[in-house]
């Protein structure tokens, strides 16, 4: 977790870290930019979250 003077105040910065696979086939690009799209839908959703 950072925080620091470029952060407006009470904002975090979080670095996260996902590994998606598929045991029969490797993902496509497509395949997995929806997954991305999905879980920072989600984060803002759910955390208001924002994507620096």
């Amino acid at each position: 977790v950072y925080t620091g003077n470029n952060l407006p105040k009470g904002k975090k910065s979080y670095a996260l870290s996902f590994t998606l696979l598929d045991e029969n086939k490797t993902l496509t690009d497509k395949q997995i930019d929806k997954i991305m799209n999905k879980l920072q839908s989600r984060f803002e959703r759910d955390f208001n979250a924002s994507l620096r």
